[in-house]
């Protein structure tokens, strides 16, 4: 199978903060839009069409959103280092002989080390010709250079999880699409996981209402809360929580009382809740200090 390539071209600048700038220079390894419906990604043959796809790919064309250590033991910055603290940011299951479904993988840290634990691991991102959530501009100016500089980025995060599934020699298998909508063939999986990313989508419950409809039995929330352990158990969810601060990809701050209550809501009624931190670099900045940030996971399951 030969996936067609597709390029991320120009189109008219946004008179607005100019968010995400693509280089000029910088090469798109993204395959072309996925088949009708998203339907046919797990096969073999189409897992193996997108590894070859893929085959050439350099550092040069990644951007390592997490810090990760190479099977030679060479480590690679990244502005989240999870390391060490992997299995409290996924609640501290067991996911050995689980099939997981892993909403949002960037680089890939937790798809691998979920693999490293024993588990079957299918990873879902955002699909070819499907746009992440960008706030409203001001002034609802035209953001397409936005949305087409934002879908550069991604696609060298993309890059940098199949850099790693190479060079780990990884079975984890990725598929793409609209996480409003998932692919009608994608299955069922014992844990869903949902790595910080809930903050970034427009409509983080239908989100989790469409990995409810596909999970058998646990699904693992990880976000971060910056207002204080007190609130972190109220039923709390910030619009834009950071103003301009946070443009043009924080839409949340939500808690994870908020979190409890909306799996309530799906049937996921078993709940526990774990505080943590984990080493971030505040505005992803390459030569800013690793600091602890405060975070929460909520484990809940289906009764």
């Amino acid at each position: 199978m030969k996936l067609k390539r597709a390029r991320v071209g120009s189109a008219p600048s946004a008179a607005v903060d100019p968010g995400v700038q693509a280089p000029s220079n910088s090469i798109s390894h993204w395959p072309s839009f996925g088949p009708p419906g998203y339907l046919g990604q797990l096969t073999d043959e189409y897992q193996l069409a997108l590894s070859e796809e893929r085959a050439a790919l350099t550092r040069a064309d990644c951007r390592f959103y997490h810090s990760v250590e190479l099977p030679g033991g060479e480590v690679i910055a990244g502005p989240w280092d999870l390391r060490g603290r992997e299995l409290e940011y996924l609640g501290n299951v067991d996911l050995g002989r689980r099939r997981v479904l892993e909403f949002g993988p960037a680089t890939g840290a937790l798809t691998y080390y979920m693999e490293r634990s024993g588990a079957e691991v299918t990873s879902f991102d955002v699909g070819y010709d499907v746009s992440i959530d960008l706030h409203p501009a001001p002034g609802n100016v035209d953001t397409r250079k936005l949305r087409l500089d934002h879908a550069q980025m991604i696609g060298e995060t993309q890059n940098s999880w199949w850099y790693l599934h190479r060079a780990y020699e990884s079975k984890a298998r990725m598929v793409y699409g609209d996480i409003y909508a998932l692919p009608g063939d994608i299955g069922e999986y014992d844990v869903s996981v949902f790595a910080a990313i809930l903050l970034h989508l427009r409509s983080p419950v239908a989100a989790l209402e469409q990995a409810a409809r596909h999970t058998r039995d646990t699904i693992i929330v990880t976000e971060p809360w910056g207002f204080g352990r007190e609130s972190m158990h109220e039923n709390i969810m910030k619009i834009f929580p950071y103003g301009e601060g946070g443009r043009w990809t924080l839409w949340w701050s939500i808690s994870a009382g908020a979190v409890v209550q909306m799996l309530d809501t799906m049937g996921f009624r078993d709940t526990r809740v774990i505080e943590h931190t984990q080493r971030h670099q505040f505005g992803h900045a390459a030569d800013a200090p690793y600091e602890d940030m405060e975070m929460y996971t909520v484990v809940a399951r289906r009764v």
